[in-house]
């Protein structure tokens, strides 16, 4: 490690203070264009579960990200996996609060899922950048990116499938429905928001596809394949994803009146 540079405890550490630090510091990781940093930046990354929050309403916050600081598919994977334990975990306490509705946890749980939406648009933001770094690419590789967007979409929808079902309903059963809406607020904007920009991602995602091309070891070069290995590039895995998510998002909104 350089000297002078903070180490990753002490980041992580930083990051779980407020929303703000959390921005900050992601984004002064990925400035460092230090992969393997930026992996074991996100699998030790944690806000605990006791965070509460004053930027509820305000704009969720977009990471900036140029193409050095997205390293190669393998560089990627290592990243990608250190992003799904973050997700995993807040997934984890997601489901903690919905096993204990009260006020007092609200706020962190809509701190939670904010986090978590904006780490899983710079998840799609840094697959794009891998897709369009070059037009050929082998097996592996190819493999690898649909690994990336399977985990990057699936992991919203699980965290959506706990905010908008066990969560709101316990909340519902324990807070009087105006002290709930105080909480809430607009909230649902930010999950409609997000469920939009999943869908231009996968949009985007597919226009790319469709420019690639696979190249296997001594066979003739192939258009990447649109279904493989029961993932969500199939017509039918999507068609399901996208129900299950609107509805999702849909009852959230009608719960909150």
């Amino acid at each position: 490690m350089a000297k002078g540079k903070s180490t990753i405890a002490s980041l992580v550490r930083s990051a779980a203070k407020d929303e703000n630090e959390f921005a900050s510091v992601v984004q002064d990781v990925l400035s460092e264009s230090d992969h393997e940093r930026t992996a074991l930046f996100f699998d030790r990354l944690n806000i605990p579960r006791s965070v509460i929050s004053d930027t509820l309403t305000d704009p969720i916050h977009h990471f900036a990200l140029t193409s050095d600081q997205v390293g190669d598919v393998d560089q990627e994977r290592a990243i990608s996996s250190g992003i799904q334990k973050f997700m995993d975990r807040h997934e984890r306490k997601l489901k903690w609060h919905s096993t204990h509705p009260a006020i007092e946890g609200a706020q962190n749980t809509l701190l939670l899922v904010r986090a978590m939406i904006s780490v899983t648009e710079l998840r799609l933001k840094r697959l794009m950048i891998l897709l369009e770094r070059k037009d050929e690419l082998n097996p592996a590789e190819w493999a690898i990116a649909r690994e990336l967007m399977n985990r990057s979409f699936l992991a919203f929808r699980n965290s959506l499938n706990i905010l908008s079902s066990a969560w709101i309903e316990g909340m519902q059963n324990t807070i009087p429905p105006e002290e709930l809406a105080d909480v809430l607020g607009n909230f649902y904007e930010y999950i409609d928001n997000h469920v939009r920009l999943l869908d231009e991602y996968r949009e985007k995602i597919e226009e790319r596809r469709q420019e690639l091309t696979v190249v296997p070891d001594g066979f003739p070069p192939v258009k990447p394949p649109n279904y493989f290995g029961g993932d969500l590039l199939g017509r039918g895995p999507w068609k399901q994803y996208w129900a299950t998510v609107d509805q999702r998002a849909h009852h959230f909104r009608e719960a909150m009146g």
